[in-house]
């Protein structure tokens, strides 16, 4: 596939980290009902979960697994809501792009691809080490939150294999494939101090995977940080592959049926 100049990523000005956070707090400030929703949709997510594996016995190494699998999909429709809190002109459009087919499979085979490993790597060392600690795998408590915990821990993996600006690119570029995206995404990240961003990524994740831990919220404090860190990923994306470092104008965004032009800095 051939890749248009448009395209392709370029370096941000720096300092980005703390006008990309500006911006993502400002998408949530201005769409509180629209991402409110994601939160509580994971929340119910988590108490399901709950709910439907009372008494089963369910190793917790499975559930981080699933966590592996879920968080791919829950960033591929983080992007298309953060498209709609940013530019309330485009939203119907960038839901209608959750409707094609390689916009899910891709994350899902991200997500599988990542768990096979996990499970190989499990599989290989997982005798030994019960053998020589005498061990075996830890269970699923049950507890309300888990499920979320298991998903947001993996936020530097997922990161780490496809690089910040994946599922943006896969929602709101028509026609990308997967391996495209994954490839642009990564260009991108590498462009703009890819371990600044993962270190970043990494604190975030166990910042609220620690208040979790102290301070239960029924699973919301991590469900919050999963669609942040995914509103986070749109946000990078517009500044590194739309040329657009800061949210559109309030003002612009309310102006129903408005032919919204997006604003461009090269």
């Amino acid at each position: 596939m051939h890749v248009s100049a448009p395209l392709e990523p370029r370096e941000v000005d720096k300092p980005y980290l703390r006008r990309w956070l500006r911006a993502t707090l400002d998408l949530f400030i201005r769409s509180p009902l629209r991402f409110g929703l994601l939160i509580a949709a994971l929340g119910w997510l988590d108490t399901s979960a709950v709910n439907m594996t009372k008494g089963l016995v369910i190793e917790k190494q499975w559930v981080l697994r699933f966590g592996m699998v879920l968080l791919p999909v829950v960033w591929t429709a983080v992007s298309a809501v953060a498209r709609g809190a940013d530019d309330a002109s485009q939203t119907w459009a960038a839901i209608r792009s959750l409707a094609r087919r390689r916009v899910w499979s891709g994350p899902l085979m991200i997500g599988a691809s990542i768990a096979g490993l996990n499970w190989i790597l499990s599989w290989s060392l997982g005798g030994l080490l019960q053998l020589t600690t005498g061990v075996g795998p830890a269970p699923y408590l049950h507890q309300s939150g888990e499920l979320l915990d298991s998903t947001g821990v993996n936020a530097v993996l997922v990161f780490a294999f496809v690089g910040l600006c994946y599922f943006p690119l896969l929602v709101l570029v028509p026609d990308i494939s997967s391996s495209t995206a994954r490839d642009l995404s990564r260009r991108a990240s590498s462009l703009n101090d890819y371990m600044t961003m993962m270190l970043f990524v990494g604190i975030t994740a166990l910042i609220a995977d620690v208040l979790a831990s102290v301070a239960p919220a029924y699973g919301m404090t991590m469900a919050a940080t999963i669609v942040f860190l995914g509103v986070f990923n749109y946000v990078a994306y517009r500044d590194i592959f739309e040329r657009r470092s800061g949210n559109l104008p309030k003002a612009v965004v309310s102006a129903a049926g408005a032919d919204v032009r997006v604003p461009t800095s090269r």
